[in-house]
């Protein structure tokens, strides 16, 4: 189509049958005008007053109005007047309908409020058709008009949202534009195309430097949080400390050592009432249940044997994760949550085997512990954003510590630390920053990644908790352990944990001319 073709005003007939409304109080008038417009080829209703007609108009649209001047009440100068006022019908042609002997100067009143056109009561057929459909022409050339400058103003609004740096495809709302068939059409298909490709770019980038990220952080807080079976066990037999106190004091250091990066890092450190049920979840879980089990377990199972007991997290997550939709069921995945339970499995079985006393019991107790590191991997994916990760583990240690104090002095299980630093006041002191460090990265990691991916702190856990066992404790994995290790990383192998999750904007940096470069160009 050439631009002659596109600026010529569209004829009448080349849209079919318009909408007209016909405003008349005389009913001989308005049965003449609706016949006439009738025949003409548009579809016609009638108004018998002006109170009429303004409701009609604001409950359906028309193309025209032929309006009469002179009515009871709501006169058509009224009527006019509401049409013109209102931003949606003041593109609506009214004619106005006189009788010119009497009424020349309302014509000429009427014409200066807005109506397109005048017709005679005695108006001639062909002079209301070559009238009405001129004001139609106008009218629908003025439609495709706005229509073309709404198409504009949206590819300007996404051209906005690109230059504002953080987008995804959604946000620039071309579906509707992208489908004409015309100049603004395929301006908007290879906008949106190239908005496309930036967005995939980005994604592909972030969520590459996302993983990496993500690995580095597995791999530091594996190794960190890896300790803690070891010097559970290292303080289990400690003369003067039940497990109680241990857990009350290293949550303590804990607390102070998070509150004091928090503080050093400006983190926020005021939680709200909504807060307040997260970090007490949460420290119910962990700063109580899972810090008290370890130290207890520990004294009666190898703390090798809990760090292999320890993978089962990342399997339970799975699990869950596949029953709410969060990672797909396949075979594969399938056979590889089976290999790694039977890994686990198997370890509960050798660590009982040939016992003389209960460790079966206290190694299957041991379970509770990656059940508690499952729910607590979940349940940080919860965790109030607008706290800094250390003021958050530092507030629920906090927490924490109160249960736990007040349980400790009910049953007299309550002990100060010696003035000397001796080897207990040592695992304490580690035993609690290794904690601190560790739950902050992990709160980071599930930020940054995803719970599902966070769930695999258990591998390397439980790697650095072998490793740690044996350098501070002298323990050995027997043959039948190194067996299990090896079926639990098959199965790991098998359902292979999806990488950083999907969600995700896109940011980009729009450099704009400064006005030294357009000056030099506008020469």
């Amino acid at each position: 189509m050439s631009p002659a073709t596109e600026n010529k005003p569209p004829s009448a007939n080349a849209r079919g049958p318009a909408h007209v409304l016909v405003v008349d109080d005389n009913s001989l008038n308005r049965l003449k005008m609706r016949k006439a417009v009738e025949h003409i080829g548009h579809h016609v209703d009638v108004a018998r007053n002006g109170a009429e007609a303004i409701m009609m108009l604001r409950e359906r649209p028309y193309d025209a109005v032929l309006l009469d001047i002179m009515m009871p009440e709501v006169d058509g100068f009224e009527v006019l007047g509401m049409l013109k006022s209102d931003d949606i019908l003041r593109e609506i042609p009214v004619i106005i309908i006189s009788a010119l002997d009497d009424e020349t100067d309302k014509v000429v009143q009427g014409i200066e409020l807005g109506a397109e056109d005048f017709l005679p009561k005695d108006f001639d057929p062909v002079v209301l058709r070559a009238r009405l459909n001129a004001c139609l022409s106008r009218k629908w050339f003025r439609d495709r008009e706005l229509e073309y400058l709404e198409r504009v103003k949206k590819l300007t609004q996404a051209a906005g949202i690109l230059e504002a740096g953080s987008f995804t495809p959604g946000d620039l709302k071309l579906d509707d534009l992208a489908e004409k068939a015309d100049a603004l059409g395929r301006l908007a298909i290879v906008f949106r195309g190239l908005a496309q490709e930036i967005y995939n770019r980005e994604r592909r980038l972030d969520r590459s430097a996302r993983t990496l990220r993500g690995a580095l952080h597995v791999l530091i807080a594996g190794v960190i949080f890896g300790i803690a079976p070891a010097l559970g066990r290292m303080a289990a037999g400690a003369d003067g400390y039940s497990p109680l106190s241990i857990v009350i004091w290293a949550n303590t250091v804990s607390a102070v050592l998070c509150i004091a990066i928090a503080a050093a890092r400006g983190g926020r450190l005021r939680p709200t009432l909504k807060d307040m049920g997260f970090l007490g979840l949460w420290a119910i879980t962990i700063g109580c249940l899972y810090q008290f089990l370890t130290v207890l377990i520990a004294g009666h199972v190898e703390a090798s044997t809990i760090a292999l007991l320890g993978s089962s997290r990342a399997f339970v997550v799975f699990t869950i994760a596949v029953i709410i939709g969060l990672e797909k069921p396949s075979l594969r995945r399938t056979c590889g949550l089976g290999a790694g339970f039977a890994g686990v499995a198997a370890v509960i079985i050798f660590a009982g085997a040939g016992a003389h006393d209960d460790s079966l019991h206290w190694s299957i107790a041991a379970l509770a512990l990656p059940l508690l590191l499952a729910f607590h991997t979940l349940l940080m994916a919860r965790r109030p954003t607008h706290l800094d990760p250390f003021a958050t583990v530092g507030l629920m240690m906090v927490v924490s510590v109160v249960p736990l104090g007040a349980t400790a002095a009910g049953s007299g299980e309550f002990y100060w630390p010696q003035p000397a630093l001796g080897t207990i006041e040592i695992v304490i002191l580690v035993l609690g920053a290794a904690t601190a460090i560790a739950l902050a990265l992990a709160l980071d990691l599930v930020r940054l990644t995803g719970a599902v991916f966070a769930s695999q702190l258990a591998y390397s856990q439980t790697l650095a908790g072998i490793l740690w066992a044996m350098l501070l404790l002298g323990e050995t994995l027997s043959p039948e352990a190194w067996g299990a290790l090896a079926l639990v990383m098959v199965g790991v192998w098998l359902a292979e944990p999806r990488s950083a999750r999907e969600e995700f904007r896109a940011r980009i940096q729009v450099s704009k001319p400064s006005k030294s470069t357009v000056g030099d160009h506008g020469g």
